[in-house]
């Protein structure tokens, strides 16, 4: 699957869930993807670190799956994503600016994403009440 999803921990220690994307996303890619996001699915609520860097190309069907995300996900989660290809940086810019997620940001390299998710994650579990 050109979307490989797998469990990732941050030097926190906090769980969240690493997207390594392949080759050339298809709408079936987005729509499997997005599934997993969806309430009942494995990753639903939880952070993402997208890693962008091996991927050829997002078809036009795709690219609109994942701009009407938004309204199937609801996810709370903060998501991370590398990308260095300035044509998929378009896209992802685009995709962003339609879904208004300012929960979402772009990184040259891993270790920027990781650490920016990492704070992001860090400041949220200190504002939950302990039970």
């Amino acid at each position: 699957m050109p979307i490989e999803a797998s469990a990732f921990q941050l030097p926190s220690g906090a769980r969240v869930v690493r997207a390594d994307c392949i080759g050339t996303i298809s709408k079936e890619d987005a729509d499997g993807w997005l599934r997993q996001l969806a309430p009942g699915g494995p990753f639903h609520g939880h952070s993402i670190l997208a890693d962008t860097l091996r991927i050829g190309h997002v078809d036009p069907e795709a690219r609109n799956a994942f701009a009407n995300s938004r309204k199937t996900t609801q996810s709370d989660g903060w998501i991370a994503v590398i990308v260095t290809n300035p044509v998929i940086r378009v896209t992802t810019n685009f995709v962003m600016r339609i879904t208004r997620n300012q929960k979402q940001r772009l990184f040259q390299t891993e270790g920027e994403a990781v650490a920016w998710l990492d704070e992001r994650v860090r400041e949220g579990s200190a504002h939950v009440p302990a039970p």
